[in-house]
């Protein structure tokens, strides 16, 4: 599994580059974030995740074989979205581990469960590339290096149909913040998951 980047106008060549993710956060993406994955449509991805595109939410880009994972934070915590290169796209919206993340009034639940010295991968996920992404001292740490062709191939491959989609539907700004709330309402309070 690897982070996806893009880097323009800095230290290094442009391009897509790559960097392992670490494997503590490779473990908990596999057990905790894949198998609450749920089908998505077109019609919902227009309708819900590719608003989020026009905003200034931090997010990552995972490459895991032929699949794109655009991991976001996002109330509740984070948001994933799965691409593949067969035109498939699922989603699931994970409430962070953080009781009062985004301000949200933190629920006893949620408190109880919390132990701010505990690594949160939610955080790694989204924000180890974000990083990387505009600062080489983390490009270093994070051994990210120019991506392989077959790299490369496999995101375009993925990505393809939601590029697509988002190129063909626009909308103004009255239905995208109409639909930033959809979605937004959707998410609800997130899975809760225990690492």
């Amino acid at each position: 599994m690897k982070y996806v980047v893009f880097i323009s106008e800095q230290s290094c060549p442009d391009g897509m580059y790559t960097g392992s993710v670490a494997p503590q956060d490779a473990d908990y993406f596999t057990r905790c974030v894949i198998p609450h994955l749920q089908p998505l449509s077109d019609e919902e991805y227009l309708d819900g995740p590719a608003a989020i595109l026009q905003t200034g939410a931090r997010y990552s880009y995972l490459l895991s074989g032929e699949d794109i994972y655009w991991c976001v934070e996002w109330e509740p915590g984070l948001v994933v979205v799965k691409f593949s290169p067969d035109s498939s796209m699922a989603w699931a919206a994970l409430r962070s581990p953080v009781p009062n993340f985004g301000g949200r009034v933190a629920l006893e639940v949620d408190t109880a469960q919390y132990d701010e010295d505990e690594e949160n991968h939610q955080y790694n996920l989204v924000f180890r590339s974000w990083d990387a992404q505009f600062d080489e001292d983390h490009r270093v740490w994070g051994d990210f290096e120019p991506a392989l062709p077959g790299e490369e191939a496999a995101f375009n491959a993925a990505i393809r149909h939601a590029n697509r989609l988002s190129n063909q539907h626009q909308c103004d700004e009255q239905a995208h913040r109409e639909r930033l709330a959809r979605f937004t309402a959707r998410c609800g309070e997130g899975i809760r998951v225990m690492y």
